[in-house]
């Protein structure tokens, strides 16, 4: 069953009759809105809107901020879209659940009627993957970014000061010296450093210091 019951179409120029026709079919009722009176008025329950681009283009600014507008209070996807003008991932940018072009067949537009009709998104596969691939990349940097803070704040100001001093390319012996400590109690040190950051040697501790630094 339809999560969506009813059809608002906006159109300009170009009429979308096969639209109204395939949605009535699924037991959509359809109605005629302009931008207006949608935005107007008090929200349509249970209702979707199809912005028919027609004649308008996204590059025009006008048409941008009333998809922007529209999909604040309704789902809403286009149709009669220029495959050589409107990229799928445009459409998505600007919030639309699906697009549909001009030029498609009837059975193709059924199915996305139906499909964002039950509060789905109606684009290409490889798009949709491409997006959550993504996504996961961006978690995944977050909680990298998050493990490394974690490892930064169990340091200790003595073993952070040995960090840098590694990075300066300075040995056991000349850290020892530097910090008035000796040579065994920088070993020490080392060994919980390494054992803190995930670090195995010093060439990878430096990787990891540069990470943590470059954040």
């Amino acid at each position: 069953m339809a999560r969506f019951t009813q059809l608002a179409l906006i159109e300009h120029q170009k009429r979308t009759q096969n639209l109204g026709l395939l949605a009535e079919s699924l037991e959509i009722s359809v109605v005629h809105r302009t931008f207006s009176e949608l935005v107007e008025s008090s929200p349509l329950e249970n209702t979707m809107v199809a912005y028919s681009l027609g004649s308008e283009q996204l590059s025009r600014s006008h048409t941008t901020n009333e998809i922007a507008a529209l999909t604040r209070t309704y789902p809403l996807f286009l149709v009669n879209a220029r495959k050589d003008e409107v990229r799928p991932n445009q459409a998505l940018n600007l919030g639309a659940r699906g697009i549909i072009y001009e030029n498609d067949h009837l059975d193709r537009v059924l199915t996305a009627i139906k499909v964002i009709g039950q509060g789905e998104l109606y684009y290409p596969r490889s798009l949709l993957s491409g997006k959550i691939e993504e996504m996961m990349l961006r978690r995944q940097a977050d909680d990298d970014s998050f493990t490394t803070a974690s490892q930064v704040n169990s340091l200790t100001p003595q073993e952070l000061k040995i960090i840098e001093l590694v990075a300066t390319g300075a040995r056991n012996k000349e850290i020892a010296e530097q910090l008035n400590i000796s040579a065994h109690t920088v070993k020490t040190h080392l060994s919980s450093i390494f054992r803190k950051t995930g670090a195995r040697n010093r060439v990878e501790l430096l990787k990891w210091s540069n990470y943590a630094t470059s954040g």
